[in-house]
C-alpha cells in the first residue's frame, strides 16, 4: 500500500546528482543534517551497504535549523554513557576525514529558569561528572539565568557551514548516491521500502530512514507518526555581529531557546513555540545586547517527543525507520544509530534503542527525560 507520493522542496543550485546505474539501494537516508550525512557514510563504509542520501543542499547563506554539540541537557545515565562512547568514535572519523576545520572545542552553558529545570540540570551534572565530564556550577544570580546554570568543559561543536561540504565530498568518494530533495518524487511503502523518481527513472531502496525532523515532517503523514511524536514551531533568527555571549553556545531548556555565536560574530538564536513566544524568549535571552539588528530569520516545523526521550525505530503502521528526539547531540550518536540500522548493534546498544522504539506507549515512562519548555508549545 502506498502511503506517500509527491515532489518536495526544491534543492539549491549545485546539488550533487549521483545514483547507482542498476537503480537499487539497500538504504535511502532522508535528511539534511550532519547526523544524516554521517549515517549515510557510516552505513556505506563500515557496514558495506548500498546507500543514497536525499537532502536539501547546504548553503552558508541560510539561517541553520539547529546545532550539533557533543553534550546535551539530559539526565539519563545510559544516554550519557552511550554519547561518551560514540563521541569518541565520531571525532576519530572527523579526524580521518581531515574535517577538523568543521569542529570547534567550546565550553557551553546550560541554564535553567524553573525549579524543575534546576533539579534536572543538577542531576545532569552529577551523572556527567560520574562519567568523567568536567562540569562547573556557575554562581547563583547570574544575569543570564533565573535559576541554576552550569558550564560543561571541552565539548565539541560542529560548524555546519564548514563541515557539510566536507561530508558531502566524503560521501561522493565512498559511492553514496546524493540527490537534492526537491528533484526527487518519493513513495514510501508500508514495508519500509521507498521508490525514488528522478529524471524519468525510478530507483528502489529496500529501507527508508527518516533521519531528521524536516524529513519526518515532509515524508511521513500524520497517521503514520507515533503518538510519542508532536510537531512544534521553531523560529530561527540570525543577528548582525554583536557582543560575545557568556559562552559560544547557551542552552535554555525551560525557555526552549538555544544561542550560538557564528564565525562572523553574529548570534544564531533558535526558539521553540509560536513565533510570538519564540521571539519573546529569544529577546529575553539576548537582553542587554541592544540594539540588535536582525540579519535573517526563518520559521519552520520540527518534531519533538512528548516524554523527552529519543525515538529510533519503525513508524506506526509503516516500517520506515524514524529518528527523532536525539537532541543537539544527534550527530555524535551516529555510529550507534548506524550499527542499529545495519543490524550490528551491541547488546547494550540494542537494549538502549529498543526501550525507545515507537509504539511502546506507557513503557517509555521508564526512559523519559526532561523536556523543558518545549512541550507547552507542542502542536499535534
Amino acid at each position: 500500500m502506498l502511503v506517500f507520493l509527491g515532489l518536495h522542496r526544491p534543492g539549491k543550485i549545485g546539488a550533487r546528482r549521483r545514483l547507482m546505474t542498476d537503480g537499487s539501494y539497500e538504504i535511502a537516508v532522508f535528511g539534511s543534517t550532519p547526523l544524516a550525512a554521517l549515517l549515510a557514510g557510516l552505513l556505506a563504509t563500515q557496514h558495506h551497504k548500498r546507500v543514497c542520501l536525499i537532502a536539501e543542499t547546504s548553503s552558508a547563506f541560510r539561517v541553520p535549523r539547529g546545532i550539533d554539540l557533543s553534550v546535551m541537557p539530559v539526565t539519563r545515565p545510559e544516554t550519557w554513557a552511550l554519547l561518551k562512547d560514540t563521541t569518541a568514535e565520531t571525532l576519530r572519523l572527523i579526524g580521518q576525514l581531515r574535517a577538523r576545520a568543521g569542529m570547534q572545542r567550546i565550553d557551553p552553558i546550560f541554564a535553567a529558569d524553573t525549579p524543575a529545570g534546576s533539579e534536572a540540570l543538577s542531576h545532569m551534572r552529577h551523572v556527567a561528572m560520574g562519567l568523567g565530564y568536567a562540569v562547573e556550577r556557575l554562581p547563583s544570580g547570574a544575569a543570564f539565568a533565573a535559576g541554576d546554570a552550569y558550564r560543561l568543559r571541552d565539548a565539541v561543536l560542529l560548524r555546519r557551514a564548514e563541515i557539510e561540504p566536507l561530508l558531502a565530498g566524503w560521501l561522493e568518494k565512498t559511492g553514496v548516491g546524493q540527490l537534492a530533495a526537491g528533484d526527487v518524487g518519493v513513495t514510501l511503502r508500508r514495508d519500509g521500502s521507498a521508490r525514488l523518481a528522478f529524471a524519468g527513472t525510478n530507483f528502489e531502496a529496500a529501507l527508508a530512514v527518516l533521519a531528521d525532523d524536516a524529513a519526518i515532517v515532509t515524508y511521513l503523514e500524520a497517521p503514520e507518526r507515533d503518538r510519542t511524536l508532536a510537531l512544534y514551531g521553531v523560529t530561527a533568527l540570525l543577528t548582525e555581529p554583536t557582543h560575545a555571549l557568556q559562552a559560544p553556545v547557551m542552552i535554555y531548556p525551560d525557555r526552549g531557546v538555544t544561542l550560538s555565536r557564528n564565525r562572523g560574530g553574529g548570534v544564531v538564536a533558535l526558539g521553540s513555540g509560536t513565533p510570538e513566544n519564540a521571539l519573546a524568549q529569544i529577546g529575553r535571552s539576548l537582553a542587554g545586547r541592544s540594539p540588535l539588528r536582525r540579519a535573517g530569520q526563518r520559521i519552520f516545523k520540527t518534531v519533538t517527543t512528548v516524554d523527552g526521550a529519543p525515538l529510533v525505530g519503525p513508524a506506526r503502521g509503516i516500517k520506515a525507520v524514524v529518528i527523532a528526539g536525539l537532541g543537539v547531540g544527534g550527530a555524535f550518536l551516529a555510529p550507534a544509530v548506524a550499527r542499529l540500522i545495519a543490524g550490528a548493534a551491541s547488546e547494550k546498544e540494542r537494549a538502549y534503542f529498543s526501550a525507545r522504539e515507537a509504539g511502546r506507549g506507557n513503557a517509555r515512562t521508564l526512559v523519559a527525560d526532561y523536556a523543558g519548555g518545549v512541550l507547552a508549545e507542542a502542536q499535534g
